[in-house]
């Protein structure tokens, strides 16, 4: 079948807003985007076919919805036309086909660094919705300088910290974190304009709401020890997300590990 629109992945793009579509996946050409969301963080179940059979996996990271209409009026486009060019797109850039039918295709994208997005696409006469999660190969800084810490904040808007420690199932830091919360305190001294959330993360063992508490509250203190060093209060918020943001696995003691963690995030 030919394919009549032109739909253009764009691998090398990144400037777009997030509140004007995606910065990798482009609307076919005619069509206009007259609904659309954005979360820094969601996930979505995508289906794919294992062992013979359908499965679904929900997919974290990056969350667009975004839905298209074709408003020139000089045609009509179908949807398998829609289906098509998408799937032509996705294959021309090395991407996969999960799943395909009359109406829907769920396929993948490959990203720079390793990176994937991964796209729904639902279909109709003269309109098509997306959601696209794109999901990021986990990045742990190893290198503690406040120089790492803002290029990295400014590269991706979050760094995640390693090398803060707590007792168990405590609040307390241990002996040796200082190391890391200097370098936290230098990045916030040198760069005054700079607002942050406190994230503190936890890995699965015990209840969700324990481990919501507890992780906000260990957030609260790197607070603290920034602010005992003269970093302004005002320049920090603190949130816990105990167990609901995974970087890995948590089936293994590794995975655990990465998963016990502090991060900041970038505010605007």
């Amino acid at each position: 079948m030919a394919v009549l629109g032109v739909l253009v992945f764009n691998v090398a793009q990144w400037a777009m807003p997030d509140g004007e579509g995606n910065p990798v996946i482009k609307p076919i050409p005619g069509f206009v985007l007259d609904g659309s969301e954005f979360q820094d963080f969601s996930s979505y179940a995508f289906a794919f076919e294992q062992d013979g059979k359908w499965a679904e996996k929900k997919i974290k990271g990056k969350y667009w919805f975004l839905y298209y209409e074709y408003q020139n009026g000089d045609r009509t486009f179908s949807q398998i036309e829609i289906i098509e060019n998408h799937k032509q797109a996705a294959l021309e850039k090395g991407g996969k086909i999960l799943k395909e039918d009359d109406a829907k295709l769920d396929f993948t994208v490959p990203l720079p660094e390793g990176c994937t997005t991964w796209v729904h696409l639902h279909t109709w006469e003269d309109s098509y919705e997306l959601y696209i999660i794109e999901e990021k190969t986990f990045k742990k800084l190893l290198e503690f300088s406040a120089e790492a810490m803002k290029k990295e904040l400014d590269e991706s808007g979050h760094i995640a910290v390693y090398g803060i420690h707590f007792d168990f199932d405590k609040d307390n830091l241990k002996t040796g974190s200082e190391k890391v919360l200097t370098e936290i305190v230098k990045l916030m001294l040198h760069n005054p304009a700079l607002r942050v959330e406190i994230q503190g993360h936890t890995d699965s063992i015990g209840s969700r709401e324990y481990n919501l508490k507890l992780s906000e509250k260990r957030a609260e203190t790197v607070k603290a020890y920034l602010m005992l060093y003269g970093v302004a209060p005002e320049r920090m918020t603190v949130r816990g997300y105990g167990p609901d943001v995974p970087v890995a696995s948590n089936d293994t003691e590794e995975g655990k590990a990465l998963n016990r963690r502090v991060e900041l995030k970038k505010l605007k």
